[in-house]
């Protein structure tokens, strides 16, 4: 794990995990106990007979001591009185010995009895593969599967991409990825050869950072106005005409035609530049179909001769506007809301 904090830029964790290691590796000769204990298993703290559920020794202090011996408030409204905070302090280990004991009276601290783990339920269980054989029908049928290798010519290297943005990382960027755990073993055994066994630079100096890129920091949001964002578009379709004319030149490719299309890798009408998707809000699908259609205030009674009609309901403005339309159960509220959404349909003949 240290070699990736080195690699991943990970200053702190970089700096003192050498050393916390190093600490672990003299346990044997500065608390021979503990190191037994340790060798013995006795580094987690299991509170229940239930499998997977044993916690570290800090956490389980805060749920048993530190939990028995809170009072309502803590120490607040209490710093500026030393007397006060002296004796909550020395009454702590009294107030869990009377928190643990009615506990025990009221036979709420037999590990025995506890329920089990909420991910061992059967109904966990099913979800969980359900969730599974969705995320496989997902990428085989409806995604190009990218674990697909039989198309692929023997020799030729896979790019490296995002499943859920498509953002196809460079190859000199995915080959210092690849090798992130080398370069951070590098870099922590010359951390360790020159700050640790030696003095030869400053345990504190800075570290050099290794900034390898990953695909979350290719694609790293940054606050840019409307305006930005059509000029760099602009340079960016100028750029892509240029080399299309260059190559119409010396390659049988109509331009006419090919300018039919959008000149940029994602449309521009669902995703950024850099491939990520676009957000906006619903009211502005609204105002677009405003303007293209006709807008009436009321919905025309249907006749054979005339043309469709299509009528948009925004849900969310009518959950908002009938909140739970004085209904006891789910059954009434879905039929009130139901009334509702239908009620314009029927005086039209359109259902």
């Amino acid at each position: 794990m240290t070699p990736y904090f080195f690699a991943m830029d990970r200053i702190n964790c970089s700096r003192w995990l050498p050393v916390y290691i190093a600490d672990m590796h003299l346990l044997e000769d500065t608390a021979p106990e503990v190191h037994q204990e340790f060798m013995q298993g006795n580094h987690a703290v299991s509170r229940s007979c239930q499998p997977f559920s044993q916690i570290c020794t800090d956490m389980a202090l805060e749920q048993t001591v530190n939990l028995d011996s809170k009072t309502k408030g803590g120490i607040v409204g209490i710093l500026k009185k030393p007397g006060a905070l002296e004796r909550w302090f020395l009454t702590a280990q009294e107030r869990t010995a009377i928190t643990t004991a009615t506990k025990e009276l009221c036979g709420i601290c037999n590990s025995d009895s506890k329920p089990a783990h909420k991910e061992a339920g059967l109904k966990r269980i099913n979800r969980d593969e359900e969730d599974v054989k969705k995320l496989i029908t997902t990428v085989l049928s409806v995604m190009s599967n990218p674990f697909d290798m039989e198309s692929v010519d023997d020799g030729v290297t896979v790019p490296l991409s995002n499943l859920a943005t498509g953002v196809v990382m460079p190859q000199d960027v995915a080959t210092r990825l690849f090798n992130a755990q080398e370069l951070g073993m590098q870099e922590m055994n010359s951390f360790i050869t020159k700050r640790i066994t030696s003095n030869k630079t400053g345990f504190w100096d800075t570290l050099p950072k290794m900034k390898i890129q990953t695909l979350a920091s290719m694609v790293k949001k940054v606050q840019a106005k409307p305006s930005e964002e059509k000029l760099a578009t602009v340079n960016a379709d100028r750029n892509l005409s240029a080399r299309l004319l260059i190559a119409s030149k010396s390659r049988d490719i109509n331009l006419r035609d090919l300018l039919k299309y959008e000149l940029s890798s994602v449309p521009c009408a669902l995703a950024h530049t850099d491939g990520s998707l676009r957000k906006n809000t619903k009211s502005c699908l609204l105002s677009v179909l405003e303007e293209c259609v006709q807008a009436l205030p009321r919905l025309p009674t249907i006749n054979s001769d005339e043309p469709s009609t299509a009528y948009v309901l925004d849900g969310m403005a009518a959950v908002q506007m009938l909140k739970s339309a004085g209904a006891r159960t789910f059954g009434e509220m879905g039929s009130s809301y139901f009334d509702v959404i239908t009620a314009p349909l029927e005086k039209n003949n359109c259902v």
